[in-house]
């Protein structure tokens, strides 16, 4: 029995190493074939590395960003313009000296001296404002038209030549797009850029009414970017890697780095459709002063509604002749419930259109029909 367990053991031993042999040269041949196939690539690769070439590459993609926005830049930075408030001083020993201060920046749309600004930036009606172009020259502002709802104003200068900006469609944008605007920050560095990305959309911001800071108001969806706005910018055009104005800049958040917003670009176009066509802005009117009632304030009242309260009903009226109230709440209007300003709701909407309101008044709801007037 000894001997067979011995040879049991030899004959075990001599399977297990030419087991072994036989893995070892299957790996060992598997190594060779990989060599051989991956040689080329691997040669490529070092020789990349003396030469540079990997290094290049990354350079190229680094590039070719860095070249979007140089190019964009030297298209668009002729048509952006800063706003100038003008004033003539007398100085000792000087006389009288111009001491213009830049206040805002703006741009051309039309080579005829049409320009699109903030209406923040140009709120004192008891100033005279002038525009500077990228080349220095001066125009005096002959003409504004101002949009209070959505901080907008379009200036009118004696101008022919001019280098207007081509305007894009704020419909079709993409969180995560590059963006750059271009601007008077301070009121000192005129022409300068800055680049980031469209950090959101469709965002509500409350921020200042007038240049002053003295009020503040609700905006709804506007474009937020990381791209840098100071005072100063506000006015200014968010561009695209297109070189397309797809926002006005307008208000950046106080306390928060890289928090800036823009109005859409759509909103202007239609008020610059109707100044073109009108000379005039044509905005749909109701007639009522109301107080906004938030749904967390009406939840702690308790015996309100949210919506908008209507504190006084001018006479005559759209809303007059419609029989709204003082204490009335409208709620909706045609079925959209009042999560935005009435203003706002109401610049949705053409002069003529019908409207369905449904008020809260007395503990019941009321619908009234109300057709829109112009505003004078």
């Amino acid at each position: 029995m000894a001997e067979i367990e011995v040879k049991n053991k030899k004959r075990f031993s001599f399977v297990k190493g030419l087991i072994t042999f036989v893995l070892v040269i299957t790996v060992f041949s598997l190594c060779l074939i990989a060599f051989y196939l991956l040689r080329p690539k691997v040669s490529d690769w070092i020789e990349g590395l003396k030469e540079g070439k990997v290094t290049e590459n990354l350079k190229t993609v680094v590039t070719s960003e860095e070249n979007v926005v140089i190019d964009v830049v030297k298209k668009t930075q002729p048509s952006v313009v800063s706003i100038a408030v003008s004033q003539m001083d007398f100085q000792p020993g000087q006389g009288i000296v111009d001491t213009s201060s830049n206040i805002g920046t703006g741009f051309i749309v039309d080579n005829s001296g049409i320009i699109v600004t903030n209406q923040h930036v140009v709120s004192d009606s008891t100033e005279e404002y002038k525009v500077i172009t990228s080349e220095g020259k001066e125009f005096k502002v002959d003409e504004i038209l101002v949009d209070n709802v959505n901080d907008i104003a379009i200036l009118k200068i004696k101008g022919n030549k001019l280098s207007a900006i081509k305007l894009g469609n704020s419909d079709n944008l993409q969180v995560g797009q590059l963006v750059i605007a271009i601007g008077t920050p301070l009121g000192d560095y005129a022409g300068s850029v800055t680049t980031g990305v469209i950090s959101g959309l469709n965002r509500s911001v409350s921020t200042k009414a007038d240049f002053f800071g003295t009020t503040t108001k609700e905006y709804y969806d506007v474009i937020q970017t990381d791209a840098a706005i100071n005072p100063g910018n506000s006015g200014g055009p968010l561009i695209n890697s297109s070189g397309e104005v797809i926002g006005v800049n307008f208000a950046t958040t106080a306390g928060a780095d890289n928090i800036s917003f823009a109005l859409p670009i759509n909103v202007v176009k239609s008020r610059l459709e109707e100044y073109r066509k009108y000379g005039k802005f044509i905005r749909p009117y109701i007639g009522v002063e109301y107080q906004m009632i938030s749904e967390e304030a009406a939840l702690y009242y308790r015996n309100v509604v949210a919506g908008a309260l209507v504190v006084r009903v001018v006479s005559d009226s759209p809303a007059s002749k419609a029989g709204l109230k003082k204490g009335d709440i409208i709620t909706e209007i045609n079925g959209e419930k009042m999560s935005k300003s009435l203003a706002t709701v109401v610049q949705g909407y053409k002069v003529g259109e019908e409207l369905t309101l449904k008020l809260w008044r007395d503990g019941k709801t009321v619908e009234v029909k109300l057709k829109l007037e112009e505003a004078s």
